[in-house]
């Protein structure tokens, strides 16, 4: 009979097709580690960024180079965000120069020099796409006005105590993620400051679909769940290795599961709730170094030290 499988069987199966675990697709088109690999808005395209100082615009589904972007940066792509109408993207580096560039003409629009000191680690757009926001190892934040032609940044924010890895702009609240064991959250409009202490160094950082929920990558081997409202830490997940590099790091779409990469080139699936290990794969030969989750579909994008990236699937 066609319905002869055990219930347990089949709710493995069903757990497991809420995964993208079929590899569906390799890009392979850098020279040298991919450092950052995202999704554009409706997740028809994917940009990414390698230590080749290079950027590729990809269709992943066919596994092809639309359009690629060089001869600007000057060292290693650690960060790329792309504007919600996927006209205009930004990336940054560790030339400590931030660029922004046309999508379809291939161009840089405007270069954000000369105000960091140190490599800059992260770019984001806050919610109009009106300023842009670099973070930096030199300890500090800085905001660029895109419509205007100034050329220095209407605002640098100094309140860290080292590198800042990871910033999110959201509802005109600046969230900005530190190697200091902090996550800070600057409220533009009212003019302050809330500071979570994780008291681990933190790499990466992401948010729920929701907006409720700060998810962090810190260096002791621990991923952990933050209420963005009551600065609470909702759960901590382990199991990988991250302990000396920027490992990617999501949730899926349905925010019922945490997704992380590791050293060793795998990645977890974790019950967001429960915090158990779920589901793994055998993902890269080298540490998986970003991964994208797509904004609608049961699909992921993973980035990895080893050259590649690969496009999965439920299969």
């Amino acid at each position: 009979p066609l319905c002869s499988s055990s219930s347990a069987t089949m709710k493995k199966r069903g757990q497991r097709a809420r995964f993208p675990f079929h590899a569906a697709r390799t890009l392979r088109g850098h020279k040298g580690a991919v450092t950052v690999v995202k999704f554009n808005s409706d997740g028809k395209y994917c940009l990414t960024g390698g230590k080749d100082k290079n950027i590729h615009l990809w269709n992943p589904v066919e596994g092809t180079i639309i359009k690629s972007y060089t001869g600007y940066h000057g060292y290693e792509i650690l960060d790329i965000c792309v504007r919600k109408d996927n006209a205009q993207f930004a990336s940054c580096g560790g030339d400590r120069v931030a660029f922004l560039w046309d999508v379809a003409k291939g161009i840089t629009i405007r270069r954000f020099k000369n105000a960091h000191e140190r490599r800059i680690n992260a770019v984001a757009y806050n919610s109009d796409a009106t300023v842009l926001f670099s973070a930096s190892d030199d300890e500090s934040v800085c905001a660029w006005d895109l419509r205007s032609r100034n050329f220095k940044p209407i605002q640098k924010i100094t309140d860290f105590k080292d590198s800042v890895s990871s910033i999110i702009v959201a509802d005109e609240i600046i969230i900005a993620a530190s190697v200091d064991g902090c996550i800070r959250y600057f409220d533009v409009r009212m003019g302050q400051v809330t500071v979570d202490h994780v008291g681990e160094a933190i790499t990466t950082m992401t948010r729920s679909n929701d907006g409720e929920c700060t998810l962090v990558g810190c260096l002791d081997n621990k991923l952990r769940l933050f209420d963005r409202s009551s600065g609470e830490m909702l759960n901590s997940y382990e199991g990988h290795k991250h302990s000396g590099y920027r490992i990617g790091s999501c949730m899926t779409g349905d925010d019922a599961f945490v997704v992380g990469g590791s050293e060793d080139g795998k990645i977890y699936f974790w019950n967001l709730v429960e915090g158990n290990v779920v589901h793994k794969l055998d993902a890269h030969h080298r540490a998986v170094s970003s991964i994208a989750y797509h904004p609608s579909a049961v699909c992921m994008l993973s980035s990895s030290a080893d050259g590649s990236v690969k496009l999965w699937t439920t299969g």
